[in-house]
């Protein structure tokens, strides 16, 4: 395995937990175990299908082919700017997520170390 494919897969990985970690606990408080537990099963195996029906597509392309192009190529201008559309979405919802939680892990993190609360800033 090249050092390419392993650090891609960390990133995917990286990206796909970390941000569902921080969210799950919060989610799925109000609907009990087992509705968590089907839901989870449920986009699990959607997920699964939705990787495989992109490799299919990947295995038919150059490897150096990226997913816009991909979506020209198979869907159109449309197509392609859905894909971006909706990949510029995916980050920034990450983004918002990481910030939200790494915000709360720091205060409380300085909290504990130097004794000191930080409160949020109010606006003038």
């Amino acid at each position: 395995m090249k050092n390419r494919t392993l650090g891609s897969i960390f990133i995917v990985a990286g990206t796909t937990i970390g941000a569902g970690m921080l969210a799950m606990p919060l989610a799925a408080a109000g609907v009990g175990f087992s509705v968590t537990l089907g839901l989870l099963i449920g986009l699990w195996a959607l997920m699964c299908y939705t990787a495989l029906l992109l490799l299919e597509v990947y295995q038919h392309v150059p490897a150096d082919t990226g997913l816009g192009s991909l979506a020209k190529r198979y869907l159109g201008r449309y197509g392609q700017w859905l894909t971006g559309f909706s990949m510029m979405f995916l980050m920034y919802a990450l983004t918002a997520a990481y910030i939200s939680g790494a915000g709360e892990l720091l205060a409380s993190s300085i909290n504990n170390w130097l004794g000191a609360t930080l409160s949020p800033l109010k606006h003038i």
